[in-house]
């Protein structure tokens, strides 16, 4: 009874000294990026394991421009976008050349991985086919107004 449980003792050290995932030569940086769009702030977030340099939105075309530099290849980055900002289906390039990465559509965003070879300036582009919540600052006037119709209609109307 004493050996088994200081064999378990031993086995449950030693899985939770061990690193749950693979060792990475280069580990990821997360960045947080303030994105402005019309009057509203949204957080992109990016991991990878080159360095970031910037974060731009193109509203006209519903795309998200990320530049980044990797002095090594094997880079990996995950990126994390609203999609209230920009959604719908994502299209992806890196410098230019159209690409397949994994994404994840989830309730309030979609996360983007990506994993390429080439070391340098690189530029990826994701490009979605929604911009900003439609009818965001309409919907409100919109609703205020029909509520003061009614209101008013049933306080003019005779029976």
């Amino acid at each position: 009874m004493k050996t088994e449980i200081i064999i378990s003792c031993i086995l449950i050290l030693g899985l939770l000294s061990t690193p749950a995932f693979a060792d990475l030569n280069h580990p990821g940086i997360k960045w947080e990026w303030k994105i402005y769009a019309a009057n509203y702030t949204y957080i992109v977030t990016t991991v990878s394991n080159y360095d970031m340099k910037n974060v731009t939105l193109n509203s006209n075309n519903k795309e998200l421009i990320f530049t980044g530099n990797s002095t090594y290849t094997d880079s990996i980055a995950e990126i994390q976008i609203p999609n209230n900002l920009i959604g719908g289906s994502l299209t992806v390039t890196q410098d230019g050349k159209q690409i397949s990465p994994i994404i994840i559509n989830g309730t309030d965003s979609s996360t983007v991985m990506l994993k390429f070879n080439q070391t340098g300036i690189t530029t990826t582009n994701v490009v979605g086919t929604t911009y900003l919540p439609e009818f965001g600052g309409v919907s409100t006037l919109v609703m205020v107004i029909s509520i003061g119709m009614v209101i008013f209609t049933l306080k003019t109307r005779k029976f």
